[in-house]
């Protein structure tokens, strides 16, 4: 089975980027998932078959070096999209579909991955692409709304009952200098934490089916929030809430960060929710 990647590639107006580039990247790309394919003990004729070429050609990338881009950037981009799509081959197998977007200036920036896995029922795989498409609203968070242990999102189908079958991000997301560090994409089983805080809000009769971790803010900020959406304010000891809300308070305790968790009926309102919360900071 090949993989289909359908590529979306945004060009603002004015800005001439394409040509011979488009074809740069993506041999880099093959190259690179080709190579790390290799290292984890796939057979040359296995990544032929799933990157659509030859095997011939998976040797010429096994002894070159990689070809350059325009800019380091670039280099950097595509190679990180590369181990993020190798690693989940490794892990998970060969998916029905890989889909790309990427936006275009003068570099590569912005870009979106999504993976579908065979097997995966429909709303977890829609659950994980709209995962995947909103990390990158996150990346203008302020230091002072991320917590020590980095942030994650979770999600949950509405008949999900026990942790392992809450989707997350392995690992914790990451913000550095107005990016998100993202090493693989949604996993089911992937937070125990955010996962348990979930399904305790939801055991108090809550139609949210998603959640996102930040650094708790002061409460002038958290009021204003709740007040500007209409959103219900409880308290979550160590993130267990005793109410149903969609704005959680854990205070913290000894060796416990103190966090606020937002809830939210759609994996997409969770980022509308942060924008607001973001603005309100940025005024206080």
């Amino acid at each position: 089975m090949h993989i289909y990647m359908h590529i979306n590639i945004i060009i603002p107006s004015g800005v001439n980027v394409l040509g011979a580039n488009a074809q740069l990247w993506q041999i880099r790309l093959h190259s690179k998932i080709a190579n790390e394919l290799l290292i984890n003990g796939w057979q040359q004729n296995q990544v032929a078959n799933i990157l659509g070429t030859t095997q011939s050609t998976v040797s010429r990338w096994k002894d070159r070096p990689l070809i350059e881009l325009s800019s380091k950037d670039d280099n950097f981009e595509i190679d990180k999209l590369a181990s993020i799509i190798s690693s989940n081959l490794s892990k998970n197998g060969v998916p029905d579909k890989i889909s790309l977007e990427m936006k275009i200036g003068k570099e590569i920036s912005n870009l979106i991955l999504t993976i579908v896995k065979e097997g995966h029922n429909s709303v977890n795989n829609r659950l994980i692409n709209s995962m995947s498409r909103i990390i990158n609203e996150f990346s203008k968070l302020p230091e002072s709304l991320i917590p020590a242990v980095g942030i994650n999102i979770a999600a949950c189908s509405k008949d999900v009952k026990e942790i392992s079958e809450v989707i997350a991000f392995p690992g914790r997301l990451r913000v550095h200098e107005g990016d998100i560090l993202q090493q693989v994409l949604p996993q089911i089983g992937a937070s125990k934490h955010l996962a348990e805080v979930l399904l305790s809000l939801r055991s108090k009769e809550s139609n949210s089916n998603s959640i996102i971790n930040l650094k708790l803010p002061s409460g002038a900020i958290i009021k204003k929030l709740s007040e500007k959406l209409d959103l219900k304010i409880c308290n979550a000891p160590r993130g267990i809430s005793e109410k149903n809300g969609e704005i959680l308070i854990d205070n913290g305790d000894f060796g416990w960060e103190p966090s606020l968790y937002i809830a939210a009926n759609g994996v997409n309102n969770i980022p509308k929710i942060v924008n607001e919360l973001i603005l309100i900071s940025k005024e206080n």
